[in-house]
């Protein structure tokens, strides 16, 4: 099947991960939240042609953030204007974070091979299994208990539990035909055995109930089993994207 436009696969992930404030600035979204994930705490253009009066834009945008204590961080995707990353270079922002959105058609993707459990909200054991999964700030996880309050389009929190324990979370959120996996963790006592693939495919059948019918996600470029573990499932590099951090 044909696979969406770059804008209507951004719209979707911005969609999935709710800032608690947010602005426009010509086609930049800018966003912020306690500070952790990128998405949510970034401007992010949606158009590279609007690239009008750049200075004075990125100016703006930077008093935003200063007002909230938060360090300016630009999201370039290829949606970005060109001028926008020398800019940012010239006024002493780092480039952080390089990250690679894969995306993959969701018919065809086999069932969990074991039992999962599917909610509407996530719960503490939820919480606990996904801090002692993955590196999170205080500041990412405080962000990620907000979340069910803020998500508009319909989500879900995937649990799989392994010896009375939550082993491995992800989360799926769906936006339209196109559904968005994030926030995918395993105790890495637990890994190796198989738990990260049951949750999302398990998140990746319940976004085919929902109607999705294409998937995207991001890896860290250098996450060599995240990636291996998507091909596997069929998914396929789409583009990429990195931030640029002032200071």
């Amino acid at each position: 099947m044909d696979m969406p436009r770059i804008e209507m696969l951004e719209r979707a992930a911005l969609n999935a991960a709710p800032a608690p404030r947010q602005a426009w600035c010509g086609a930049a979204v800018v966003r912020a939240g306690h500070g952790g994930a990128g998405r949510i705490n970034s401007a992010t253009w949606l158009d590279p042609a609007d690239g009008g009066d750049l200075p004075a834009r990125v100016r703006r945008i930077e008093g935003w953030y200063e007002r909230l204590a938060l360090r300016p961080r630009f999201r370039l995707t290829p949606l970005a204007p060109p001028a926008l990353e020398p800019l940012l270079m010239a006024r002493g922002y780092a480039r952080m974070g390089e990250t690679i959105v894969m995306v993959g058609a969701l018919d065809g993707l086999p069932l969990p091979d074991g039992p999962v459990e599917m909610a509407e909200a996530p719960d503490e054991a939820w919480f606990e299994a996904s801090a002692g999964g993955a590196v999170r700030s205080g500041e990412r996880m405080a962000e990620l208990r907000l979340s069910p309050w803020l998500l508009l389009v319909p989500a879900a929190w995937v649990s799989v539990r392994l010896v009375a324990r939550v082993a491995s979370v992800a989360q799926v959120a769906v936006d339209g035909t196109i559904a968005v996996l994030s926030g995918v963790a395993t105790s890495p006592a637990m890994r190796g055995r198989g738990l990260a693939r049951r949750a999302c495919l398990a998140a990746f059948g319940w976004a085919r109930s929902e109607g999705a019918r294409v998937a995207w996600l991001a890896v860290k470029a250098d996450n060599d089993a995240a990636l291996s573990l998507y091909r596997r499932l069929g998914f396929r590099e789409s583009y990429r994207y990195a931030y640029r951090v002032r200071g």
